[in-house]
């Protein structure tokens, strides 16, 4: 049952995002910036520290997959997009599992590379006709500080769920 902790910890990422901070989105209420929150992205990312690249890359191609459906009319851009960073950031080493400063530096490369591939894939696509200027003002730099912000908030708890887990899972083992 503990196992399914945290899939089912990202799936309420996901509902969060698509939920509870839309109706709190700041455009929503006249601002000119653009603020997406990527909590299932830093789910993914905290969660590969910890539990190695097999995992990072299944958490995100299935949140991804789930994205495209839910969210997009093109699919595999966020799969393809959330299993990359899944795979590139998950380092699951003693030192980035131990050191705060050094997770939320990953997790600032890895929200820097989502928004700027899909600014990229979008683009590219025909789908945004935003210039790169208005882009990094207005959605790129409040979305960053944003999910900076909110990594900041939910790194340790997610360290000591991690650490629980695992020796959860190491006493099954035993």
């Amino acid at each position: 049952m503990i196992r399914f902790v945290l899939p089912a910890l990202v799936f309420l990422f996901f509902i969060l995002e698509g939920t509870v901070f839309q109706v709190f989105s700041p455009e929503r209420y006249g601002a000119s910036f653009v603020l997406i929150p990527r909590l299932v992205l830093i789910g993914i990312v905290i969660i590969g520290a910890f539990r190695g690249r097999v995992s990072g890359v299944s958490y995100g191609l299935i949140f991804g997959l789930l994205y495209d459906i839910v969210y997009t009319e093109i699919l595999g851009v966020y799969m393809f997009s959330m299993g990359l960073i899944g795979y590139i950031c998950s380092l699951p080493y003693k030192l980035v599992q131990q050191s705060f400063f050094l997770l939320a530096c990953i997790i600032m490369v890895a929200v820097s590379i989502q928004e700027y591939y899909l600014y990229g894939m979008y683009t590219m696509l025909g789908v945004a006709y935003i210039s790169p200027d208005q882009f990094f003002y207005e959605r790129f730099l409040p979305t960053f500080i944003f999910n900076i912000v909110f990594s900041m908030i939910i790194i340790i708890p997610l360290q000591k769920l991690n650490r629980y887990v695992e020796e959860f899972e190491k006493q099954l083992e035993k």
